[in-house]
């Protein structure tokens, strides 16, 4: 009982988890994101980002990319949006950021 159980719960995360990224758009990650967090703050004019109260860089070439369009202006990032983002290997560097809706959950973290 208690396995079918267990076999319920696995295959409904699975599930959940599979419809959450279905909506997305071919260009999100489909394993999911390195990161994700809640944006609290962008200084753009310092290359600086600031997300669950931890400050990072931007690189110079970062991408932010939306659900209608692979990629929009940098402006389009707000103060309280939930993203996934993508560092450079070994530090605080953002490369890539991927907007999310604001009732996002990481499939990873559950």
């Amino acid at each position: 009982m208690f396995k079918n159980f267990v076999y319920v719960m696995v295959a409904t995360m699975l599930i959940g988890a599979a419809t959450a990224y279905a909506a997305f758009p071919d260009y999100y990650p489909e394993s999911g994101f390195q990161r994700v967090g809640t944006l609290d703050d962008v200084q753009l004019d310092r290359q600086v980002i600031i997300i669950n109260d931890v400050p990072f860089s931007l690189a110079n070439s970062f991408i932010v990319h939306s659900p209608s369009k692979y990629s929009v202006p940098a402006t389009e990032l707000e103060r309280g949006q939930r993203i996934g983002y993508k560092m450079a290997a070994g530090g605080r560097l953002i490369t890539e950021i991927w907007l999310l809706p604001k009732n996002y959950e990481n499939p990873q973290r559950r």
